[in-house]
This record gives C-alpha cells, structure tokens and sequence, in this order.
C-alpha cells in the first residue's frame, strides 16, 4: 500500500541592506532515506482568507453535514500555505522518523546571540494511506466523521465531562496531522532540544522530528507528547488536508 506525506511551508526570509540571497535549504528524510531536496529563497505566505472558500470542496462536508466546519475554516487562513511538498511512500520504507532538516544559518548571529535570523514553519504535516483521498477525499472525511462521532461518545461518558471538554483536544494526538514534534537544533550549545508544534516559528538550522507508528493497521505520525490512548483527535489541519482542493486535485492526478 502507498501513503501520501504532505509538508505545508510558510517561510519568511531575513532581509537586510547588502545581505547576500542565501536560501533556505530544506531535507526531508523518512525512515533515514533521503527522500527531497530543495531550497527556498523568497517569502512563502499563507493564502488570502477571501481565497479560501474556492479552495474548499464541500461535498463531503455537505453529505456529512459538517458545513459548519468549512465556514471555520475562513478564520484561519494562516493554517493554508501557499507551498505544500507531497510525497508518495511505499508502506515498508515507512519506519523510524519523518526527519525535515533545515539549514538556515543567515542571520545576524554572533558570540552565540542571534536577534533575527529567515524564519520557517509547518502548519501541515499529514500522513495517510494514498487511496484515502481517492473521490475528493471520500474516505478521509469519512474517518475523520467517524473520529469525532467516537469521541463525542467518550466525552459524554467521561466522569468530569466539562474538564473533557476543555482538555481532551490538546491532550490527544490527531491524524493525519501531527500537531507536536520534537525541534533539535543544530547547534546545541546555545538551544535544547524541544518539544513545539505547528503554529510555531523556527528560526536558525534545526531538525524536526516525527516518530512513524502503527495504529488500526495504518501508518501515522505521532504527535509528541499527546497521550496515544482512545480515538483519534480530529484536527482543524486534518480537514484541510481532506478538503482543500489543490491537494485533493495532487492526491488522484495519477488516478
């Protein structure tokens, strides 16, 4: 069975008067193996929040009677970047981490102090089995539906169902996004390693690390630090991954 990875990217790069155009440069390794190479030498933004109702499909979300999840979606347009990587991987090379080594280094770092250096992150990171986005994402909304019927379920049988309510989102690790990862930085003598998630910025050269486990028989990405028991958490940035039409058109161009 193949998966499809998705890395969506929004990059600020650091401008000063005679500074020399370095680019970002950018490896994705899974399981060890290389994997892509690139570079990225401009600013990399979100999509306009006028923009995203055309890049959202309804049909599931209509048959499912999730709407309301679309019109959410408007007021976080910084969770769609302009730039997403997606990768087809063969389900055994899945194993060990998802490595994305960032190499950064311009910046106005000295005597180990940096105050602005081009800045990165990752609102995206998605795994899923490749034949889940098939039909406009047919089966990733189905599951994600399934997901959250489950979860309700649990909440309402929990004992303090209000604390549930609260905290169980940012307790449960999601799929296919993986919310947390673990950032090492290159140089350590300066930074420690630590756990951060999607919303965040990074700046300077790092490794960002997902761990690749096996749940219900499917390869996923787990998040860092969010308790692994129960259902699935349904995630904001799942449901682009399933509803956002460049991607969907990417997932069956070879269909």
């Amino acid at each position: 069975m193949k998966y499809t990875l998705v890395l969506g990217i929004v990059y600020k790069k650091y401008k000063y008067p005679g500074y020399k155009k370095s680019p970002g440069n950018i490896a994705v390794y899974v399981g060890g193996r290389l994997i892509d190479a690139f570079q990225i030498d401009q600013d990399v933004t979100c999509v306009g929040k006028d923009t995203i109702p055309s890049l959202l499909d309804e049909t599931w979300c209509s048959r499912l009677d999730r709407n309301h999840i679309l019109e959410f979606l408007v007021f976080v347009p910084e969770l769609v970047p302009k730039l997403f990587k997606i990768y087809e991987i063969e389900e055994q090379d899945l194993k060990g981490l998802v490595e994305i080594k960032v190499d950064n280094s311009h910046s106005d770092h000295n005597n180990g102090f940096m105050k602005k250096s081009s800045m990165i992150k990752f609102p995206i990171i998605g795994l899923f089995p490749s034949h889940f986005g098939e039909n406009k994402g047919q089966q990733l909304m189905r599951i994600m539906q399934k997901v959250n019927v489950g979860k309700e379920k649990h909440r309402k049988r929990s004992r303090d169902y209000h604390k549930e309510l609260e905290w169980d989102d940012a307790v449960r690790f999601t799929w296919p996004h993986a919310g947390n990862f673990l950032i090492k930085p290159q140089n350590n003598m300066y930074e420690k390693d630590r756990t951060s998630n999607s919303f965040w910025w990074f700046g300077g050269s790092f490794t960002a690390e997902i761990p690749i486990k096996t749940k219900h028989r499917i390869k996923y990405l787990s998040s860092i630090g969010a308790k692994e028991i129960g259902f699935l958490g349904r995630s904001v940035e799942s449901l682009i991954l399933a509803t956002c039409k460049p991607l969907l058109n990417i997932y069956n161009e070879d269909q």
